[in-house]
């Protein structure tokens, strides 16, 4: 199989949606014609991904997220190392997060959600919130551990609601918007789940009386891009191999 064989697979997984549609949350480069054997996964496409990637002696890498423009010289440099490496790359963005497979539905369901057809936090004519439920509520602390656990990161809790948890809204990645958070309380949810805060979500979260729990932007939606990588191994037979990112985004814990 080729990568471009790989992209005719890939699209097929989001169809009726066609992603080519969306030039700024979907693309490619191709940098080698041969038969692609190792595909790489991660969140970010930077040039230590590219490095791990190389390492992995991968023939491809997919990621959520194309290389930042404001990462300035860190974009060219993350697109010329895999030039150098002969490794191909795709990105699926906004997609990814809408897709019923996709970012915020994957970590629902890894923190055991149940997760139902409610959708919020449009962005492009993209839905990318998704709400979920728990059979039985589960306490807070419970949900918090899990989360640290299916995502291998740091997160925040801030306590603003019902000890146990019924309904969740998540939008992983950047959901930091007061209005994500007021779109999730209108959905019913008692908790909201996302992957960057701020003064406006925590002050927000706050007054309404609504837990909010935060992640890291890159680690919830890892989930997400290993869902769709599992779809892709199943109808390609092609070995997938995660690129693991550190958890750069919490920060050393340490004072002094």
């Amino acid at each position: 199989m080729t990568f471009i064989d790989l992209l005719e697979t890939l699209r097929a997984c989001f169809e009726p949606v066609r992603v080519e549609n969306y030039p700024e949350e979907f693309g490619h480069t191709a940098h080698s014609t041969a038969e692609i054997r190792r595909v790489g996964y991660a969140t970010n496409l930077d040039p230590l991904t590219v490095a791990a990637a190389a390492e992995a002696d991968t023939d491809a890498l997919i990621t959520h997220h194309d290389a930042w423009d404001f990462l300035f010289e860190l974009r060219e440099e993350a697109y010329a190392l895999l030039e150098k490496a002969s490794i191909s790359h795709c990105f699926v963005h906004l997609p990814l997060d809408a897709a019923p497979f996709g970012t915020s539905a994957a970590l629902g369901e890894r923190i055991g959600l149940e997760m139902g057809s409610a959708s919020f936090a449009e962005e492009d004519g993209f839905l990318c919130g998704r709400v979920g439920t728990f059979a039985t509520p589960v306490p807070l602390g419970n949900v918090a551990a899990r989360l640290r656990e299916v995502t291998a990161a740091g997160v925040r809790v801030w306590p603003y609601g019902p000890e146990k948890l019924s309904v969740v809204g998540i939008t992983t990645g950047g959901g930091s918007l007061s209005n994500l958070v007021r779109e999730a309380i209108d959905l019913g949810c008692d908790t909201y789940i996302t992957g960057e805060s701020n003064v406006y979500v925590v002050q927000y979260a706050r007054n309404r009386g609504i837990n909010l729990v935060v992640g890291t932007h890159t680690h919830t939606e890892f989930p997400g891009v290993e869902s769709l990588c599992g779809l892709l191994a199943a109808r390609t037979g092609l070995e997938f191999v995660p690129i693991r990112e550190a958890d750069f985004e919490t920060g050393s814990q340490e004072t002094t």
